[in-house]
Order: C-alpha cells, then structure tokens, then sequence
C-alpha cells in the first residue's frame, strides 16, 4: 500500500515537496489556504519582477540619447501593469494546479487544522462551500511559508499603512511612501515606486542598506552610491520613533537607533513596512503533535527537516532566517526532506552555496561567504574586485554600475562571490558552482570565457586572484 503523504503549503516548498513525493510512489495531498504557488507567485517573487521590468523599462527610456534613441511621450499605466501581473500570476498558478492532476497529486483548497496524530482536517477556504474533510498521513511536510509583520505603533491596515503584499497589488500611487526596513523587500520596492514617479525614502535602522551578513560591505556601498545618483533618499542608523495621522498624511518621527542625535519629521501619504517575516501557521497546531518552536515562532527542524514530532517534516520560510529564506532554498530543502521522509535517507542542503539574489538597479547577486565572514574562519582570506567598467560588454551596453568581487582563502579556494551589476543574479551559476565543488580561483581562471560578455568580469576577478590580473 502506498505511503500516505500530506504537504501543507503549495509554495515552491510545498509544491516541489508533493511532485517529489508523487515521483516516489506516495499518495499526495497537498493543502493550501490559497491558490498555488505561495506567497512567491501571489504575492512576492513573480508580481514584484513584473514591476521591476515596468520600472526597468522606464529608466531604460530615458536613457537612450547616448545610442541615438530618443524620443517624448513615455506614458506609464498602473492598471496596464496589473492586468499583465494578474495575466501572469493567473497563468501560473492554472499551470501549476494542471501539473498536479496530471501527476495525480489531490489539491485541496482549504485551512489546515491538526485533528491528531496522523490526521488533518481541512477547512473550506474562505467563502468555499462545503464541509471540512479529514485527510490521514503517514508523513506530514509542513511548508506554511511566512508572513510580514508589524511594528509598535505602526499597525498594517492595508490603505496608509501597508506591507509588500498590498504594495505589489496596489490600484493607486501615492504621492509619497517612506519604506521602513532596508533590507531586500524594501530597497527592491523603493526602488521600484520611486521609478514610478513616487516620492520614496528609505530609513533603515543598522548602518547600511541591506545589512545581511551574506552581503559584502562593499556590495551594499556601491549600491548605495547607486542611490544617491537617482536621488532616492535613504537613511541609515535611524528608526521611527512615532507615527501621527494629520489630516491626509503621515507624520514620521525619525530619530538615531542608537545614541542621541537630532529627532526629524517626515511627512508622507503612505508607510511600507518592510522589517521582517514571521511564521505562518495559522490554526495549525503543530504544538498538538509535538513539533517544537522556538522563542520567536519559527518551526524548529534537524539538519534532514525532521521536527521533534514522529513523521512530521518542516521545510521553507516556516523555519525562520536560521536557514535561508528564499524560494530555492525551500524547493532544496523539500527535495532533501521528502527522500529522507520516504525513502530513508539523511539528505541535506549545504546553505553556504544557495546563492541569493536582489533586484534592484543595478541587480545584486552573492553566494557563500562574505569577505568579513571569510576572515572569521580564515584570518587570510582575501576579495579581489573588478569593476563593471572595466568590461567592453558593459560600456556597449551602457551598463557601467558594479563590481564583480570575489572571496578566496588561503589555499586559493573560492569561498564566496558577489556581484553588484546588470543581470548579476543571472551570473551566479558559474561562481555558485565554485563554492558548492570548493573549486579553487586558478580552476575558473583557467576557463576562457566568450568575449565582449559580462561573464568575463568573474574570469578578470579569477585572474586576480591567481596573481596574473589582466586589465585590473
């Protein structure tokens, strides 16, 4: 008899997880309150590129006189966009739901609720008709995702006061927005509503814009340079002490996060609140079985995602920034998971070479460590840069913002990579695989890479490190 398996989730975490399963012979029901595809279709991942392409489309626009090409009457439509966005979003999540029948995979549609050991019951989503059912489990993979969250004194309703989810599908601009939080979510969505014609700014309360520890220090300078060239106005250092609504507006006090310092105002329509996610788990009460939370609400799991609780699996966002928070990661960590649930496994993921990436302007891409976390483990770790300049293929593009920086140890293997530049996130394949096989720098200097391409940068950084630079 097949093994019976219930995924809760249907982001790529959940979704990957289910086709996984079906693949090795178990019965599948997967379960989401929504639609598939997770908050990376709906409401993050997919919508917010369609928006990065709008507002990309616009810079490029008014950036065509130097290649003869120009021209008046650039016109942007936000319902236009929607439209495209929800064309998308919709035609995505109908592929996936087709992929699901097609692979024999029972979709249910509906909250999940823990009735008991080996046992979910499912709710009808809201508005649904029906009745709740039971759906028995000899494995459960928990994939709930995440959810943003607010802050004192600065509750989401959705209309002045909002979050990347009302940001996304917004009918209306307004004329001004303070993003809080610098970090990927919101540097991503400054950018994007300032390109709109938007009045943004960003207040950040660490001392520098995206202060993840797996973004070099160098990375987030030169995409603050970046900033000040398009007149996007950030803060760093600084935190909202108070927010008053008067009349239309928001008035934002920002004072120094730490020490003293000069209190100012800022007036605005609306306030993106972008400082952080929490689980989402709902009415799940995973606690019932034995599975285990830590002091914030995340799921806690071994290094093969098994929670604390017989046959009850946890993958993607719902375990908190311990892990990686990304898509991918989740899809790899319920690829992992699900062989090791069914077929016995001790599969696992190797965090250090799950790349990330920011699309900003110009795009952000790293993998493995940072220089500074590379001297942690390694004293003598040292970064070799080549700048975006230096290569024909970005002054024939008109592309010249970035630097391509790689982390190398001792022994000359490469320990991370960070690109700052255009298509950066799609430049991260070569130097991903680096770090995951520990190839060492000489290995990609080695390689001879097509000419006039962006890719060459990575060989010129390689090169570097080998101590035979070229045109650095």
């Amino acid at each position: 008899m097949s093994l019976k398996v219930v995924v809760v989730g249907a982001g790529p975490g959940g979704y990957s997880g289910a086709v996984r399963a079906r693949q090795l012979g178990a019965e599948v029901t997967l379960v989401d309150k929504d639609r598939p595809g997770g908050t990376c279709l709906n409401r993050g991942c997919i919508p917010s590129k369609i928006m990065r392409r709008a507002a990309d489309l616009l810079r490029e626009s008014s950036e065509g006189a130097p290649f003869g090409v120009s021209g008046d009457g650039v016109r942007f439509s936000l319902q236009t966009l929607r439209a495209r966005q929800k064309q998308i979003v919709d035609g995505q999540a109908d592929g996936l739901a087709k992929h699901f029948k097609a692979l024999g995979i029972t979709y249910v549609s509906g909250s999940a609720s823990i009735k008991g050991p080996g046992l979910v019951t499912v709710a009808p989503a809201r508005g649904g008709a029906g009745e709740a059912a039971d759906h028995a489990y000899d494995r459960l993979l928990v994939a709930s995702g995440s959810e943003p969250v607010s802050l004192p004194g600065m509750t989401v309703d959705g209309e002045s006061i909002i979050t990347s989810d009302q940001a996304l599908w917004t009918e209306d601009l307004p004329e001004s927005l303070l993003v809080v939080g610098g970090g990927v979510i919101g540097c991503e969505l400054a950018q994007i509503f300032h390109q709109f014609g938007v009045k943004t700014t960003i207040v950040e309360a660490l001392d520098r814009l995206l202060p993840l520890p797996g973004v070099d220090e160098e990375i987030s300078k030169v995409f603050m340079r970046s900033l000040k060239k398009i007149k996007l106005p950030f803060l760093t250092g600084q935190t909202v002490a108070e927010v008053r609504r008067e009349g239309g507006e928001l008035a934002a006090v920002v004072k120094p996060f730490k020490g003293e310092g000069e209190a100012r105002e800022i007036r605005v329509r609306k306030i993106l609140l972008s400082v952080g996610r929490k689980a989402s788990l709902g009415g799940l009460d995973l606690a019932s079985l034995g599975v285990k939370l830590d002091a914030r609400g995340w799921v806690e799991a071994d290094e093969y995602f098994q929670t604390a609780a017989p046959n009850v699996y946890a993958v993607g966002d719902c375990l908190g920034p311990a892990r990686i928070m990304l898509a991918h990661a989740a899809t790899a960590e319920a690829m992992s998971a699900v062989e090791n649930m069914i077929s016995g496994t001790k599969k696992t993921v190797d965090y250090q070479s799950v790349p990330s990436a920011v699309f900003t302007s110009p795009e952000i891409g790293c993998v493995g460590l940072s220089l500074a976390q590379a001297r942690e483990k390694h004293p003598e770790a040292v970064a070799k840069d080549f700048l975006f300049r230096q290569l024909g293929k970005a002054q024939a593009m008109g592309e010249t913002d970035g630097v391509f920086r790689l982390v190398a140890g001792p022994d000359g293997a490469v320990l991370g990579a960070h690109i700052i530049g255009a298509q950066a996130a799609s430049l991260l394949g070569e130097v991903s695989l680096a770090v995951s096989k520990k190839m060492r720098a000489e290995d990609l200097a080695s390689v001879v890479h097509a000419h006039p391409t962006l890719p060459e940068g990575i060989w010129e950084a390689a090169l570097a490190l080998a101590g035979r630079p070229l045109h650095g």
